[in-house]
């Protein structure tokens, strides 16, 4: 009896099985190949994750690789890039669908803010690596390592202020005579007014001394990508630029017409370079901005690209519209073409006139606490500069000529382009000045130092003229 009641209890609580172990294994086995087959089903039932994966909404730097690797190019500094000069590449999406008839508009503007923002990063690198090197003499290396390794002007400029502030008079004083600021308004200041003033101070003073080496920059390279059937369809344009001290002497003589005729690359050659693409057209959407050219007998010229989109829809439009619009377009990839030149030889110069110092000084004083974004992201400081180039930008240019005019529909979108070619050189330079004696040929200078569309996807890069 003790020994069936004992039986009973084990059984009740589990501890013991009266079927074989193989049994068991094999129930479980096959409850195991139920679930699996249960829940495969049910996955093929399941809807798409309600969260967008980057891959869908991002396009990667492949095609931006791509590109570069073809030419043996880098980021940043390498003696491959052109000029042998620091490289930089910047995108920016495309704010209007290709299907919208303000596309071909929001297409130029984005290339025109990724040019900026590129312009923004060149100046934001050396201003810190200024900002840096400046700090650490007044601040005897008391800057945090997150500071000191960051990229953000911004925070840079915070982290000094705050320093500076709590130095002694005399470190003070020689900080700011540094920065070229009489501190003797200091003693009535509060140590609040004291950090806004040194921040003001500190990132006008190494962003000028960063638009001083900001001469040389050039357009080598534009890729697009446009269309397909995703969430985000509009596209983005990237642009490839290059700052390089060869390419100083390029603005130096654009804007002072001291010039060596026999350094030139002459216009035919140029305009026998650019016939083919000239009369197929599409190959013209890709160019960009000034670019300096340079043949493999080391001769030398600047090219600049100005395009525009006229609006013009089939059917919707009488015949003074349509002839408004289109010399509306003309005019503008003229002025287009003629700015790109006008700032690559302002930059030459004008970051150093103390003028530019103080309408960057205002600027800076102007957006330093509003929440605005000019001095707090790459494309914000680009844009600052690029304004304060262009009000400074009076140099009267010589011997600019207009060399090609084109016009190409896109035969991805659909949209009409067109658009103007100008072309300078020590030569055409000559010319226009009445200097009819002929240069002894010399290599050029090297410097010192939502979805509402089905566009089908596509992609386009341009690279650059030249011998690089």
């Amino acid at each position: 009896m003790a020994f069936r009641k004992t039986l009973l209890s084990l059984l009740i609580a589990g501890t013991v099985s009266i079927a074989p172990a193989i049994s068991t294994s094999v129930l479980a086995d096959e409850d195991l190949s139920s679930q699996a087959q249960a829940a495969e089903k049910d996955a093929r039932k399941t809807p798409p994750s309600p969260f967008m994966a980057v891959s869908e909404v991002d396009p990667g730097n492949e095609k931006v690789e791509e590109f570069l690797d073809a030419r043996g190019w880098a980021r940043g500094e390498s003696a491959n890039n052109p000029g042998g000069g620091t490289l930089v590449v910047a995108s920016q999406a495309i704010s209007a669908d290709p299907t919208s008839i303000s596309f071909s508009e929001a297409r130029i503007l984005a290339t025109e803010e990724a040019f900026l923002q590129a312009m923004g990063e060149l100046v934001s690198q050396d201003a810190v690596t200024v900002g840096v090197s400046m700090a650490d003499r007044f601040l005897k290396d008391d800057l945090p390592e997150d500071v000191r390794d960051t990229t953000s002007l911004d925070a840079l400029g915070k982290a000094v202020a705050s320093r500076a502030a709590e130095l002694t008079v005399q470190g003070l004083n020689a900080l700011l005579k540094e920065l070229g600021t009489d501190p003797s308004s200091l003693p009535e200041m509060t140590v609040a007014e004291r950090k806004d003033m040194i921040y003001d101070e500190f990132v006008t003073e190494t962003t000028w001394r960063a638009m001083g080496q900001l001469s040389g920059v050039g357009v080598f390279g534009v890729i697009e990508e446009v269309g397909g059937d995703g969430p985000v369809n509009n596209g983005r344009m990237s642009v490839v630029v290059v700052k390089a001290n060869r390419f100083n002497e390029f603005g130096r003589q654009l804007r002072t017409g001291d010039v060596a005729p026999g350094q030139a690359i002459p216009v035919d050659d140029i305009q026998a370079r650019l016939k083919p693409q000239l009369k197929e057209g599409v190959p013209m959407l890709g160019y960009f901005g000034a670019q300096p050219v340079v043949d493999a007998e080391g001769r030398y010229g600047l090219l600049s690209f100005g395009m525009a989109g006229p609006q013009l829809v089939r059917g919707t439009m009488d015949e003074f519209e349509i002839t408004s619009e289109l010399e509306a377009s003309k005019e503008t990839a003229k002025l287009m073409a003629d700015a790109w030149l006008a700032q690559f030889a302002s930059m030459t110069v004008q970051g150093q006139k103390e003028s530019t110092k103080r309408k960057l000084n205002q600027k800076v004083k102007e957006t330093r606490g509003d929440g605005r974004v000019e001095i707090k992201t790459t494309q914000g400081i680009g844009k600052m500069v690029n304004n304060i180039l262009e009000s400074e930008a009076n140099a009267r240019l010589q011997g600019v000529q207009t060399i090609a005019e084109w016009n190409a529909v896109d035969p991805a979108t659909g949209h009409p382009y067109l658009g103007y070619v100008k072309y300078w050189s020590p030569q055409t330079s000559a010319k226009a000045q009445g200097l009819n004696k002929k240069a002894a040929a010399k290599p050029a200078a090297s410097g010192s130092g939502s979805n509402q569309g089905e566009t089908k996807r596509t992609t386009r890069s341009t690279g650059s003229f030249g011998e690089w």
